[in-house]
């Protein structure tokens, strides 16, 4: 067993060394009069490749906030003391550790207020390259509705990505209107016959998947979308209706030669007042879809030698509303069991938020690690907490969002909260990078990087940032957003965890029309396909 850390890791203080229950990991009885004994889990990757840096999470119940909890190595027949740190509030510590071999481990506490000291059943990370030579997907979102004035379609660099992604196409009866069972076209004159910028006569549409199938790029259809697409595939998938529309679907994607479909299907899967149906029924329907709609593309000569891809966007996870165990809904698994690429949108709302009262502090849009209890979301353990729930890591995908979020001057710093700051910046297409460089965010202000979380961020100090072109815009106190260097960050970790792939929301975000470049996608194709 080998494992990178400084000399004074490795030396505990012997008095935080416990005796330790028999019970292992069903936690000890308490002495009378003491406090109710503890259980918990240790939580971590199954396999690594050498040289990883693993983030691992102990939870324990009830919570002790600062209880002493030590991660133990086992070595040569007796466990080994590593590390020590204080529980926090909601009962969880996390880790850090470079592995270069399997190890086993275990999470324990000390005797602790009257209370016996506890040892979590051990876990065994594995140290393999879990997929020898396989390389990661990167699944490109393109926005057709922004096609004439965002990233021209001749100018979109195909061999960037593994699978390009137009969108889109909405469920009827959602957000642009029409019949259930129907697909609405979402891409306004990106479906129009004759657009297409060689003059071919084709629609944009069927302009971009030729270019992808031509680049060796599969192409996918985004079906649906935030808000009321909600309420349109509720509404599509009825029993009664279910089997047109999965017909609808493969009609659709056979007419444009698509490899596959992206179902967007992001809302009314939590028991929603306006969806019209609870939350175990939404689930059954979208279950139901996939299996109806993997059945109907089956049949379809076009995809008679390779099958047709479904792919769906999940939300990440908050660490402080995690099942048992540290796992995500049983659902949430099986959607993502029953796809072929399950990406967590980890940008944006999707990893941060702010409102008096949520317990939200400042965070940062894509972070890596380091979810605490006031900022409980990021990407690492949210893949774990799938993974604990039976995904298999090469199944899920990341995400890399191509826009910023910002705070007002009231928070100049992450994990921050001032009942001052009212501001909250969140809107993804007045927030790309191509107008965050135009309206001047990235030359003013200071850079910083903050390595727990991985993060690109600036800070404007004063009454913040306010850019000179868009003068009505909210003061900037604190920007978070993506650079070469956090992506570069995200590749690597994805390479060095198995991790399926990721993500980006929306290329068309990336594209410099001065410079006729789209560093963030350039980027991006280095960091996981080093291209």
């Amino acid at each position: 067993m080998m494992i990178r850390r400084a000399a004074a890791a490795v030396l505990v203080a012997a008095a935080l060394v416990p005796a330790y229950a028999t019970t292992g990991g069903t936690g000890a009885d308490a002495a009378p009069g003491a406090h109710a004994a503890q259980s918990g889990v240790l939580d971590g990757p199954a396999v690594v490749r050498p040289g990883t840096t693993v983030r691992l999470r102990a939870t324990f119940t009830p919570a002790r906030r600062g209880r002493p909890v030590t991660l133990e190595v086992h070595a040569g027949g007796s466990w080994d003391p590593l590390r020590t740190k204080a529980q926090r509030r909601n009962g969880t510590v996390s880790f850090r550790i470079t592995l270069e071999e399997a190890t086993e481990l275990r999470a324990t506490t000390a005797r602790w207020r009257r209370t016996r000291a506890f040892a979590t059943d051990p876990i065994t990370v594995r140290v393999e390259d879990p997929q020898p030579g396989r390389t990661p997907w990167v699944t490109g979102y393109y926005a057709g509705w922004f096609w004439e004035n965002m990233y021209p379609p001749e100018e979109v660099d195909m061999e960037a990505m593994t699978h390009f992604v137009f969108g889109r196409v909405a469920p009827g009866g959602g957000s642009l209107a029409g019949e259930p069972g129907e697909l609405v076209p979402g891409a306004g004159t990106g479906h129009h016959p004759g657009r297409a910028p060689d003059g071919s006569g084709r629609s944009v549409e069927d302009y971009l998947v030729d270019r992808a199938h031509d680049a060796g790029t599969r192409a996918l259809l985004m079906l649906g979308g935030d808000g009321l697409d909600g309420v349109g595939f509720v509404r599509s998938t009825a029993d009664a209706r279910r089997a047109a529309f999965v017909e609808e679907i493969a009609d659709y994607l056979v007419e444009h030669d698509y490899d596959g479909v992206d179902l967007d299907w992001e809302n009314c899967l939590a028991g929603e007042a306006h969806c019209g149906v609870g939350a175990v029924e939404a689930r059954r329907r979208l279950m139901a879809l996939i299996g109806d709609l993997r059945a109907e593309l089956a049949t379809r000569p076009r995809y008679a030698e390779t099958p047709a891809l479904i792919t769906f966007p999940g939300y990440a996870v908050n660490v402080n509303f995690l099942e048992e165990g540290g796992r995500v809904e049983q659902w949430q698994a099986d959607v993502a069991n029953a796809v072929d690429q399950y990406n967590l949108m980890t940008y944006g709302v999707g990893t941060t938020w702010w409102g008096h009262g949520t317990g939200w502090h400042s965070w940062f849009t894509g972070a890596l690690a380091g979810a605490g209890s006031g900022w409980p979301v990021d990407i690492s353990s949210s893949i774990a907490a799938y993974v604990a729930t039976g995904v298999p890591r090469e199944r899920l995908g990341i995400g890399i969002g191509f826009y910023g979020i910002y705070y007002g001057p009231a928070i100049d710093g992450p994990r921050e909260y001032d009942p001052d700051n009212d501001i909250y910046e969140v809107q993804d297409a007045s927030l790309g990078y191509s107008e965050l460089v135009r309206k001047g965010y990235l030359d003013h202000g200071q850079l910083q990087w903050d390595e727990e979380a991985s993060s690109t961020y600036r800070t404007y100090g004063g009454d913040g940032y306010v850019p000179s072109n868009d003068a009505n815009a909210n003061p900037a106190g604190m920007l978070s957003y993506e650079d070469e260097r956090s992506i570069a960050a995200k590749g690597a970790w994805v390479r060095e965890q198995g991790v399926g792939g990721t993500i980006i929301w929306t290329i068309n975000y990336g594209y410099l029309p001065r410079a006729g470049t789209n560093p963030l996608l350039d980027a991006t194709a280095e960091a996981f396909l080093g291209r």
